[in-house]
C-alpha cells in the first residue's frame, strides 16, 4: 500500500459539459516537472516466488506516473496528451485525449494537483486493479488566467475511491480503463 498526495478540481457551474469531463482531468497551468511525493513508506508483500510483490510495486509506480502525467497535461493550456503514452493503452489514451480536448476547447486548464493516498494494487495473473483515495480539493479550474471558484463538485472534493484496471503485456503493465468507485474495495471514509 502506498500513499500519494495530488490535487484536482472541476469546471465552472455554467459549463455542465466540462463538469462531466473534470472527473477525469487534472491540470494547474504550471510546470510540474517534479514527481508527486506520495509519502509512501510501505512496501508490497511478495508472494512465495516474489513476483506478485514486484508486480504490485510496478503497478503502484505506474499509477503514480499516470497521475504525474495527468496533472502535467491538465495543468497546461496546451497539454501534451502523449505524456500518457507508455502508461495507458492506446484505447485509454484516446479516452483521455477526448476528455482533455473538451476541456481545452472551452479554454480551461487546471492548477494544483489532486490528493492521492493509500494506493493499493491487486494482481490476478496479467490483470490488476489499482485503487486509491482521491480528493480534487485544491486542483483548481482556470480560465483566462483566473481560478473559477466553486466549480468542483462536492463528490470530487470529498475523499473518494479512484479505481483503474491494468494489464501486463510484453512484460510491461499499462492502465486499461477507469472503473466506478463502487467497484473498488478500498475504504476512503
Amino acid at each position: 500500500m502506498r500513499n500519494k498526495r495530488i490535487r484536482r478540481a472541476g469546471p465552472a457551474a455554467g459549463l455542465a459539459l466540462i463538469l462531466a469531463t473534470v472527473a477525469g482531468c487534472s491540470s494547474d497551468g504550471g510546470n510540474n516537472e517534479d514527481p508527486i511525493d506520495t509519502g509512501d513508506t510501505s512496501s508490497p508483500s511478495p508472494d512465495a516466488e516474489g513476483g506478485e510483490g514486484d508486480d504490485e510495486a510496478e503497478l503502484v509506480a505506474l499509477y503514480e506516473a499516470y497521475w504525474d502525467a495527468r496533472v502535467e497535461v491538465e495543468n497546461s493550456e496546451a497539454g501534451d496528451i502523449q505524456l500518457l503514452s507508455g502508461i495507458v493503452t492506446p484505447e485509454m489514451l484516446e479516452k483521455e485525449l477526448s476528455r482533455v480536448r473538451d476541456f481545452q476547447s472551452n479554454g480551461l486548464y487546471r492548477q494544483g494537483e489532486p490528493a492521492i493516498e493509500n494506493i493499493t494494487a491487486t494482481v490476478d495473473g496479467d490483470t490488476a486493479i489499482v485503487e486509491s483515495c482521491k480528493s480534487e480539493e485544491g486542483w483548481d479550474i482556470v480560465k483566462d488566467g483566473e481560478v473559477i471558484p466553486g466549480v468542483v463538485p462536492d463528490d470530487l472534493i470529498d475523499v473518494h475511491g479512484h479505481v483503474v484496471t491494468a494489464e501486463k503485456g510484453d512484460g510491461a503493465w499499462l492502465i486499461t480503463d477507469t472503473l466506478p468507485a463502487e467497484e473498488g474495495t478500498l475504504s476512503c471514509a
